[in-house]
């Protein structure tokens, strides 16, 4: 018989009997029937078809596992670790007052001057739509600017809020209060970052009189980090000193009614915003309504998201959400999806006028604020820009996620008139003050917890790779006994056993044969003199 022949004869019969000897004492159910030799093909039959059976089920069960891992990739559930709200900034608070400018600063400008086109604009929202109001003189070629008149003739701070209490502990107003440019005009804002902790860059003062405050430092703060380790006595943003009315923040506000000269809406009032302290806020769309007369109480409640450090292995597309420090935006130090919109709408509106308007971020250096004749402009674009957005503009913006870490805060509000007849015990600050005056300007409004603890909504990866090992392994094991002891059967059977008893003992024998070769062909002249005299002698 030819020599080759017999060669691929023999390796036949070995991998046939590997194949054999592998059924026959695997781990994985089923297999060994296959190789025993007692029982009929019909048998063996019936075992190979429940196996391929049981290979098909579970490859469809991986399968669908696998389409969860990828799908859904992260699930949001309740955080199991209460957090404190001595360990969370009380919520920035922006106060504006529907009045747009006093009366008393405005009276004597005249409908055809500048000022009294400007007085046009903020008072009236139709006027943006009137060409022809846009074409008279007064219009055109006027450079006013906007924040610098708002200052000049809106309420000041020091004037709409006349008391503040924290904790039941009365404070200097004007020292946690600061003026702030809004869509709504001039307002108040409360316990947010520093200018220097808020923005990346200050080219314009949005937030003013910061160096008032007296032995309060301004510290960073933001959801993902936290507060610093080590916190000065007095500091902001700070915290609540507890839960309850007493315990928050109550203000007294006073709309000075007889000074009005146009609201934003139809009536008197003021508009609050409760927002993170490393945001600014829109007051026009979003803010709450306090009347006048009346004592408001608003029951806080913190919404806190989190996520695990697993999540951050993720990609963005798979978590849906931003990390701080992973999306850097042009305005603002830390990132929040309502920021990156803002700066989103504030590139928008700048493309298409050049210039910005007052109460938005100046994203870009040297940027110009669009003085009275560039407002028709923008109120074009802002209409251009809620078409687009089609009133989602996150959804607009697809590139501001959500913020991994993030705080917000909604509120349950209660109220009740206040007193028409004399007060039993009035606050100092009212003990001057008619009842008349009292409920036809004064809101008192007050801002609570009730809880000392939260728990927040955590990210977590839904199925990662341990889970998805085990979901599978679990499903193998259920229908095929398989296990990590099968994987190493077939690496044995399949590669070491042919190895083992093949390969090594193959390359064995060719060293013997080579050795004994150079052992046989060995010369006289390789051994020394003395043992060749030997041998001749013999």
């Amino acid at each position: 018989m030819d020599k080759s022949k017999a060669s691929k004869i023999l390796f036949k019969n070995y991998c046939r009997a590997n194949v054999k000897k592998f059924l026959r004492e695997t781990t994985l159910h089923g297999l060994k029937y296959l190789a025993d030799d007692n029982i009929t093909i019909w048998e063996k039959s019936f075992f190979l078809c429940a196996f391929l059976a049981a290979i098909i089920v579970t490859a469809n069960l991986i399968a669908n596992v696998y389409a969860k891992w990828i799908s859904t990739p992260v699930i949001i559930g309740i955080s199991p670790h209460p957090t404190s709200i001595l360990s969370t900034p009380f919520p920035a608070v922006t106060i504006c007052n529907m009045n747009q400018v006093c009366a008393s600063r405005v009276a004597h400008y005249k409908a055809d001057s500048k000022e009294g086109a400007l007085l046009k604009l903020l008072c009236n929202e139709e006027a943006f739509s009137d060409e022809k109001l846009m074409d008279e003189p007064n219009f055109k070629n006027n450079n006013l600017s906007i924040p610098a008149f708002l200052q000049q003739h809106a309420q000041p701070c020091s004037r709409m809020v006349l008391s503040c209490t924290i904790g039941s502990v009365v404070l200097n107003c004007s020292d946690i209060f600061h003026e702030v440019m809004t869509d709504e005009g001039l307002c108040c804002v409360f316990n947010i970052l520093h200018p220097k902790f808020l923005y990346t860059s200050i080219t314009k003062k949005i937030i003013e009189d910061y160096e008032r405050i007296r032995n309060i430092e301004a510290i960073d703060w933001n959801p993902e980090d936290g507060y610093p380790k080590q916190l000065p006595p007095n500091f902001y943003p700070s915290t609540a000193a507890g839960t309850g009315v007493s315990m928050g923040l109550s203000l007294m506000l006073d709309a000075e009614i007889d000074d009005y000269y146009c609201s934003t809406t139809n009536g008197p009032g003021f508009k609050i915003g409760m927002h993170s302290p490393i945001e600014t806020t829109t007051i026009r769309e979003t803010a709450l309504i306090l009347p006048i007369g009346y004592e408001t109480r608003l029951r806080v409640d913190v919404v806190r998201t989190e996520a695990t450090s697993t999540v951050r292995k993720l990609s963005r597309n798979e978590r849906q959400c931003v990390f701080n420090g992973e999306e850097k935006l042009l305005y603002f130090r830390h990132y929040s999806s309502r920021s990156c919109v803002s700066e989103c709408r504030t590139r928008f509106l700048y493309n298409q006028c050049k210039c910005l308007p007052y109460n938005l971020p100046s994203i870009y250096d040297k940027v110009t604020i669009c003085n009275v004749t560039q407002t028709h402009c923008i109120h074009r674009a802002v209409n251009d820009w809620l078409l687009k957005s089609d009133g989602d503009e996150q959804s607009y913006c697809k590139h501001c996620l959500q913020s991994c870490f993030d705080l917000t805060y909604k509120s349950d509000a209660t109220w009740t008139p206040l007193r028409a007849h004399d007060y039993l015990t009035p606050p100092s600050i009212l003990r001057n003050m008619s009842m008349e005056y009292v409920n036809k300007n004064v809101a008192i409004v007050h801002f609570y917890y009730r809880e000392t603890v939260f728990h927040g909504d955590i990210k977590n990866v839904y199925v990662g790779f341990t889970e998805f090992l085990s979901y599978t392994g679990g499903i193998m094991g259920l229908f095929m006994g398989f296990s990590f002891i099968s994987v190493a059967e077939i690496i044995y059977f399949a590669f070491l056993r042919p190895i083992f008893e093949f390969i090594l003992p193959l390359r064995r024998k060719r060293m013997i044969e080579r050795k004994t070769a150079v052992m046989a062909g060995l010369r006289p002249h390789f051994l020394p003199n003395n043992s060749l005299l030997k041998v001749n002698r013999e």
